[in-house]
């Protein structure tokens, strides 16, 4: 009773404007008013409904408990819902509006960081006639600063009034607009911030403030890249295939300095935007274990290193097939997808590794293009057996080679699945091949770089 009294002397006061406008908000308490509270206890709070209905008598407050709370939502059910206070606002919008409040509680009640005493939520229960909104109360309204609070109701009528309008921020400077992705498995980039206080060591840390942190501003290729601390990566490419092609070419030279990084599918990729001081991002999939650390921790200047070492290395078009068949098939390794893993694999060793080896060989030999054109219609196997004969390769290799190849040829014309233990050999001779390309390959760039 005293809230409306007050809220009604402070209204006189105000211009004709303003108090036309108070029906548009959460605070009129203006003739006709009731109100009906729902009060729970242990922990007490309580919803307010305040309605302007004119079947009853102003002033009308109706007060539903204390109830305790095992016992709340029975009691609403069975006696507030199938009030006439209820039935005259409409049982539906109500329940939804109690449900609203309810929900907001639920979320942010917490015993071990219990709320201050106050209004904490205000909804519109109705948006047509007979005004009505539900007010959450955490403790007791008549324990609050009536005053305060008759105050701050004032000022959202005031402000729904007279808007203000403030004169917009200067256009921020677009720095990159492409796509982007999370590398998998999660990395965290950087120093890992540690619990400063009891409550971050029992609650955990609010990583959600660092992660969005920019690590790395780098360029590739003349477009820019941005990296976060939570392992999101964005390139300023507009065409998509474009932006995939290259995030790939980092993450494969990422997977050559020992970061175990997935091939970014097109799927995972999502449009991103960042401003000089601002950023607007989406990623299909995000960190799994986000927002808790317990990523692959890696120094923000190997990701800058990965960055410049990539673009040296696409730069030859053999390289960049070798690590991108290196990517593919550690990817599917370690998802299990044994047969797509030995078959990239092998295409390194039969493509490349075997094909090389033999073209060394013979051209040290003789010259003759007639006879090298029949060396290569070779099969796979004749020249697996020239190169142990001519002890190219040793015995051992010969053996794990031909291993390889009948469990490829398994897969491929029977479509038999290969053990995890024969694809991990295969993928490992191919890694051990890679570093070793791209070893010569830089051995050879570098007296051309001074």
């Amino acid at each position: 009773m005293e809230l409306i009294m007050h809220f009604r002397e402070r209204m006189k006061s105000l211009p004709i404007e303003v108090q036309t406008v108070a029906s548009k908000t959460f605070n009129d308490l203006s003739f006709p008013c009731q109100m009906m509270v729902i009060w729970a206890k242990e922990p007490e709070f309580q919803i307010i409904v305040i309605a302007h209905l004119k079947e009853m008598e102003d002033k009308t407050i109706e007060i539903y408990g204390p109830i305790e709370n095992s016992n709340l939502f029975d009691y609403i059910e069975k006696q507030v819902l199938n009030s006439n206070f209820v039935k005259l606002i409409g049982r539906d919008e109500v329940k939804n509006s109690l449900a609203h409040i309810f929900t907001w509680l639920l979320r942010n009640y917490n015993p071990l960081s219990p709320l201050r005493p106050g209004i904490f939520v205000k909804t519109r229960i109705r948006f047509d006639e007979p005004y009505s909104v539900g007010w959450l109360v955490v403790g007791n309204l008549l324990r609050c600063d009536i005053k305060e609070l008759i105050d701050n109701c004032i000022k959202e009528i005031i402000s729904t009034a007279r808007p203000s309008f403030p004169a917009s921020p200067p256009e921020e400077k677009v720095i990159l607009e492409g796509f982007g992705a999370y590398v998998r498995p999660p990395i965290w980039i950087g120093e890992v911030p540690k619990p400063k206080s009891f409550r971050e060591k029992v609650l955990g840390l609010p990583l959600w403030e660092y992660s969005s942190q920019r690590v790395v501003m780098d360029v590739y290729k003349g477009f820019p890249v941005i990296v976060l601390r939570n392992g999101y990566i964005a390139i300023g490419i507009k065409e998509k295939s474009k932006a995939l092609e290259f995030l790939n070419e980092m993450m494969a030279t990422l997977l050559l300095l020992g970061i175990q990084t997935h091939v970014i599918r097109e799927v995972d990729l999502g449009e991103a935007t960042f401003k000089e001081k601002s950023a607007q991002w989406s990623a299909p999939i995000s960190p799994e274990t986000w927002p808790y650390v317990s990523q692959f921790v890696i120094n923000e200047v190997k990701v800058r290193n990965a960055i410049k070492l990539a673009e040296l290395i696409t730069t030859n078009e053999r390289m960049k097939s070798l690590i991108s068949l290196l990517h593919e098939a550690y990817t599917y390794f370690m998802n299990t997808e044994y047969k797509q893993a030995l078959i990239m694999s092998w295409v390194i060793l039969e493509d490349f590794y075997i094909e090389d080896l033999l073209s060394s060989t013979i051209s040290k030999i003789t010259s003759d293009k007639k006879r090298l054109e029949k060396i290569e219609n070779w099969n796979i196997d004749q020249k697996i057996e020239v190169l142990n004969i001519s002890h190219v390769i040793s015995n051992e290799e010969y053996d794990l080679l031909m291993e390889i190849k009948k469990a490829r040829n398994d897969v491929v014309h029977e479509g038999k699945a290969p053990g995890k233990e024969i694809v991990e050999k295969c993928l490992n001779l191919a890694s051990r091949v890679v570093q070793k390309y791209i070893g010569t390959y830089f051995g050879e760039l570098l007296p051309k770089l001074f």
